[in-house]
């Protein structure tokens, strides 16, 4: 890449894809389990109870997900890397021992039954899978941490090749335990993702060593050896932003057990959404491309064209799926999803359009806030989302709740029989377009400072 030769869209393309790739690689993975599940004896109960205690996992697992971008910053040197190794080992462990306390005392009907409010008859299967969700939390940030020193080293292959296999991992241990055992679905792939987070833990950890050994130097000159306070500056902002955005799934679930056709919506969501992340990952995979590429000349106006064109495409994906066959091969084949769910989901599938054309804006924008290093505009964007989808789930569990059918007549249950998922679908996406307006607004400046860059080279 010559910083001094505009940018083209082949050039845009071929940086754009393998990153694609492999965040369709992860993202992947939650709908072939809740697929799994699916299949499984009573796969309301187990789908609605697999999505809840995932959330439930992942939102405790949030601050570790920002262990990528901090290894990739800071191991710049072999002391720096083992002294951010050991901090990210103790902030994995109090998390790790906040999950035991929820997963094994009296916390956790506190939680799931009172805060968020879940059907009784979820109570087990949710317990059950979220204690065996227990290593989640220090494999994904160790495995993150490590894959940031590869990253940094240029040993990207290295981290396809382990999420990969761990994916293979996955869907043959669930094939080979809905074959061989009566295990319940929610048990199934609760087992399945925590074998496969702990075996990639395990792969990083072995195949980052010699990187360590031959490309991090002991000293680097003009560096200091990273101390606590530094680690925790550029760490929390991170760790915030991704926890605003992983607590988006809790509330949810917490807001369809109030609402109308709670188990129903509960069993729904997590295949949504699970579509939703597979057609996304196109869209999350722009935001490198955008901070890679900014620093050329005319790059402002062909990332923009490039994100259009895949904005438009990605919007193509969910509207196939509800005018064509593809939407029942998906849902009925793949998903399993269950016969009496089928038209609701393909209904709630039109609301769903607009929201991957959001996501490629949005990754445009916070690339280029993150290449002007305004990083403060992300973690605003995100607090702004959170709090337009937190108070639309609100209102619609004020007037749509699940006892609206018994309210008077001329209450404010205008919302009564509409299935909460729908609510759902409609609040994420007013989320998201809060965000694009804020991060179009920070923006603003960031592209003046680059149009002024580009104009003197």
């Amino acid at each position: 890449m010559n910083p001094s030769t505009p940018i083209s869209s082949r050039e845009i393309f071929e940086t754009w894809w393998p990153l694609a790739l492999s965040w369709l690689m992860i993202t992947v993975e939650q709908p072939i389990l809740a697929a799994a599940v699916a299949r499984s004896g009573d796969p309301k109960i187990q789908l609605a109870a697999w999505g809840l205690a995932f959330s439930l996992a992942i939102a405790l697992a949030a601050p570790s997900i920002s262990m990528l971008a901090v290894s990739t910053s800071l191991s710049r040197d072999r002391m720096s890397y083992r002294r951010g190794r050991g901090y990210m080992l103790w902030l994995s462990l109090g998390l790790t021992f906040v999950h035991f306390i929820l997963a094994f005392t009296p916390a956790f009907e506190l939680v799931v039954l009172g805060l968020i409010s879940a059907p009784p008859e979820l109570a087990e299967p949710v317990r059950t899978g979220f204690r065996i969700l227990l290593p989640l939390v220090p494999s994904l940030a160790l495995r993150r941490y490590q894959y940031g020193v590869l990253i940094r080293c240029g040993k990207t292959r290295a981290v396809s090749l382990g999420t990969v296999t761990r994916l293979l991992i996955e869907v043959a241990l669930a094939i080979g335990l809905f074959q061989l055992t009566g295990l319940d679905g929610v048990v199934v792939a609760s087992t399945a993702i925590a074998t496969g987070v702990v075996y990639e833990a395990i792969y990083a950890t072995i195949r980052v060593r010699p990187v360590v050994q031959d490309n991090l130097i002991s000293i680097t000159p003009g560096h200091a050896p990273l101390s606590w306070g530094r680690f925790l500056r550029f760490y929390l902002p991170l760790a915030l932003t991704t926890l605003m955005q992983m607590m988006l799934q809790p509330l949810v679930s917490a807001s369809l057990s109030r609402m109308p056709d709670s188990i129903g919506s509960l069993a729904l969501w997590p295949v949504l959404f699970g579509v939703l992340l597979v057609i996304n990952s196109a869209a999350i995979g722009f935001v490198e491309v955008v901070i890679v590429h900014l620093d050329q000349p005319g790059s402002i106006e062909a990332l923009r064209r490039f994100a259009l064109r895949l904005a438009v495409l990605l919007a193509l994906v969910p509207l196939a799926l509800s005018v064509t066959p593809l939407g029942d091969l998906w849902l009925i084949r793949f998903a399993a999803l269950p016969a009496d769910l089928l038209q609701q989901a393909k209904a709630a599938l039109w609301l769903v359009i607009p929201l991957p054309a959001l996501t490629t804006i949005s990754s445009t924008l916070q690339g280029t806030l993150i290449n002007g290093q305004r990083t403060r505009g992300v973690t605003e964007a995100d607090a702004i989302s959170l709090a337009t989808v937190a108070i639309l789930l609100t209102l619609g569990t004020l007037w749509g709740g699940r006892n609206c059918l018994g309210q008077a007549e001329g209450s404010a249950a205008v919302l009564c029989g509409v299935s909460g998922v729908y609510i759902a679908v409609v609040a994420y996406a007013a989320g998201s377009v809060a965000r694009n307006l804020w991060l179009w607004r920070r923006s603003q400046p960031v592209y003046l400072s680059i149009r002024l860059r580009h104009a003197r080279a």
